[in-house]
């Protein structure tokens, strides 16, 4: 999450989060009937050593997680690392077990390259891996340089860097570009996320949007504009849905409170469209928008969700049966200072109306990131 400016931008949507609180929400999304029913059990503790657990991702019959162990969003303090594990699903013991410099911010697998991409240091002095747990020692992870560098100077001086890593099913790579510096001269449309083509020891980015594209909106307020400029801050988490011309790529913009569909991804020009998003019941701390960190919508009914839960280490499981269709999780984390003062939980967003509603999971979330959804049928396969 971008951690510049956080305090400015929260007021401002404290103030927009009063306001939309008396917005009539269609009787649909407020129903619970088809909230999903989800009773999470603990998979796997921590190592010892290891903290602030974060990302998540499967790889064939191993779940890969991202220990960040205190590390800064700019890879700070000199000397710092976070450790890549990887679980077998079945018995949930430690199969793999990586090193690498400063924060693992974003954690994907690429099943057509048996490897773990991974991002670094999302807010600055950010770098791109791959991990191939089929290479022995040393060789299983490769480091790759930006080109160009996602950190740019504007008047307040230099940052940016990257998140999230969603990768489609022909194979193309997107990158959320975190932290953009959206002090620049001119146009001042800095991209929101980028694709990465790898070639020898280069991570080439190629913009796909701009932090102020203008977009359709899913969900205007009433009196309000159909089309609005996006206005991203913080382009965080990611997830690629199949679909036609490319599938879409939902991207979350967590300080912002809003999801951006981007569709026809392979066009010359995708389709972009925002969805506002706010919270279903008012939270312990006061009126504010939903600033949401993972995402994702399962592509089956019925499979297991696994949620990393950073404050307590654990990770957890949870057999889902019946899922309706279209069902999209999120994990709401718990505030930082200067964020907004949303409750801790795992939710469901209504992609119509942007509602979020927190579900009753059977254990205490501390302050839940990384999701992962497994369908019951592909289990233990590559």
């Amino acid at each position: 999450m971008r951690m510049r400016k956080i305090a400015r931008i929260g007021l401002g949507l404290v103030a927009a989060a009063t306001a939309l609180s008396a917005v009539a929400v269609p009787a649909a999304s407020a129903s619970t009937a088809a909230l999903p029913s989800v009773h999470l059990k603990l998979f796997a503790a921590a190592p010892a050593g290891y903290t602030n657990p974060d990302d998540i991702t499967r790889l064939g019959d191993v779940l890969f997680v991202a220990y960040q162990n205190g590390a800064q969003s700019d890879g700070s303090p000199a000397g710092v690392k976070s450790n890549v594990v990887g679980f077998d699903l079945e018995t949930g013991k430690i199969k793999y077990s990586y090193v690498l410099p400063g924060k693992v911010d974003g954690l994907t697998a690429d099943g057509r390259h048996h490897r773990v991409l991974v991002t670094v240091n999302e807010d600055l002095n950010s770098g791109f891996y791959t991990i191939t747990p089929s290479e022995d020692g040393a060789e299983a992870v490769k480091q790759f340089s930006y080109s160009p560098s996602p950190a740019e100077t504007g008047s307040d001086g230099t940052n940016g860097g990257t998140d999230a890593i969603s990768i489609s099913s022909n194979g193309t790579i997107y990158v959320a570009h975190s932290n953009p510096d959206v002090s620049q001269p001119g146009a001042n449309n800095t991209a929101a996320v980028y694709t990465v083509k790898l070639s020898g020891s280069t991570a080439k980015l190629t913009p796909v949007f701009g932090v102020n594209d203008t977009a359709a909106v899913i969900n205007p307020a009433a009196g309000a504009p159909a089309t609005a400029p996006l206005g991203l801050t913080d382009p965080d988490s990611n997830r690629w849905v199949p679909g036609k011309d490319g599938g879409t790529l939902i991207q979350d913009a967590q300080a912002d409170s809003k999801l951006v569909y981007v569709s026809d991804l392979d066009a010359k020009k995708p389709t972009v469209r925002q969805l506002n998003l706010t919270n279903a019941v008012t939270p312990s701390g006061g009126a504010a928008t939903p600033q949401l960190d993972d995402i994702i919508q399962p592509g089956s009914t019925s499979g297991d969700l696994y949620v990393a839960d950073q404050g307590t280490g654990a990770i957890y499981r949870a057999e889902l049966t019946h899922l309706p269709h279209g069902t999209l999780f999120a994990s709401q984390p718990a505030p930082k200072s200067g964020d907004l003062p949303n409750d801790p939980a795992l939710a469901v967003v209504d992609q119509r109306t942007g509602v979020v509603t927190h579900l009753s999971v059977g254990v205490t979330l501390a302050n839940p990131k990384g999701l992962v959804f497994i369908p019951a049928a592909h289990h233990g396969k590559k």
